[in-house]
């Protein structure tokens, strides 16, 4: 019988053998699709693995037979009676990392550090989603949705998730000229948007942070001391801060500009849904022998911009014939 356990333990170690090579195949692929895809990711576009899931639907006979979204039934069912179908669920993300930038300013000014970071972030993530829906060979992305977070193992970084779901629009309602379009309107904006003759052209949206410097009379109002002594900025009495009212419009403005130049940059005629976002934290400065705040104000504006194409309106129904009777 030795022989034959011998035979058999040949045998075994040959599979070992053979499953052992199949896993280190299969790591080195793995490895140089991990590799591909951070070249992909650093180029700006989406991994190989979402690349190659995404084209299935444009393959003919072979793609998907079902399709995901996140729109609610009501959103549903309007985009269908437009003959509007949904392919699948888009998504465009990244984390960037927000440079140094100084602890305080002395005069009102951009942080052109954060602004630039927030608004690179956001333009790779909707690049990343545009780059998506084309790639499943939609018309559109309706419902976009940006999400805005932070990370604790990443202390100072920003990320953007944009989600949103793409689209095929009906023949009649195709622009031959133009890419995926990306709106953040809901189904049923979209759909009273092309019976109302307008059409979507894309997404403008932009960040603007400042700094503004408390000044003296500020310094005042915000100290007890002015107050104590009765002082005219004393923190007793009621008052506004105009440099700081006057930094939030500076903020606005800025934003605001950037997004007027992007509709004109899209071709479109004006924006609408337009969602303003404001938030702003101190910082502690200690000028001379006070000890003040000052404000840093940031501004986020995004929103759909819109063309007019009067071929998209609906046409009015016409009323069914009635037919009277006379009762004579």
């Amino acid at each position: 019988m030795s022989p034959l356990f011998h035979r058999r333990s040949e045998e075994e170690k040959a599979a070992e053998k053979a499953a052992a090579q199949a896993r280190s195949d299969n790591a080195a692929r793995s490895d140089e699709r991990t590799a591909a895809s951070l070249v992909q990711i650093e180029q700006g576009h989406i991994p190989v693995a979402a690349s190659e899931r995404l084209a299935q639907f444009t393959q003919a006979g072979a793609g998907p037979t079902a399709f995901s979204s996140d729109l609610g039934v009501s959103e549903w069912s309007a985009l269908a009676r437009l003959g509007i179908t949904p392919i699948t669920q888009v998504m465009g993300s990244s984390i960037y990392h927000v440079g140094w930038q100084p602890t305080y300013y002395n005069v009102p000014t951009e942080v052109r550090v954060l602004s630039d970071a927030y608004n690179e972030c956001r333009r790779n993530a909707l690049n990343r989603l545009l780059e998506e829906a084309q790639l499943c060979g939609a018309d559109a992305v309706v419902g976009v949705r940006i999400d805005q977070g932070a990370h604790d193992w990443a202390p100072g970084a920003l990320e953007f998730i944009a989600v949103g779901t793409a689209v095929r629009l009906a023949q009649a309602m195709r622009d031959p000229s133009a890419t995926a379009v990306l709106s953040d309107l809901s189904g049923q904006e979209f759909v009273q948007l092309c019976q109302a003759g307008m059409r979507p052209v894309g997404i403008a949206a932009h960040t603007s942070v400042h700094y503004v410097p408390a000044t003296g009379q500020t310094q005042m109002a915000q100290s007890s001391f002015g107050g104590a002594f009765g002082g005219p900025g004393g923190s007793w009495a009621n008052q506004e801060l105009v440099d700081f009212s006057q930094g939030v419009y500076e903020a606005r403005e800025k934003a605001m500009g950037f997004v007027a130049a992007q509709v004109q940059q899209l071709g479109g005629d004006g924006v609408i849904g337009v969602e303003v976002r404001e938030h702003g934290r101190t910082h502690a400065v200690r000028r001379g022998m006070y000890e003040t705040k000052d404000l840093e104000v940031t501004f986020h504006v995004m929103g759909t911009v819109i063309r007019e194409d009067p071929a998209l309106a609906s046409r009015p129904a016409q009323p069914p014939p009635v037919q009277i009777l006379s009762l004579r």
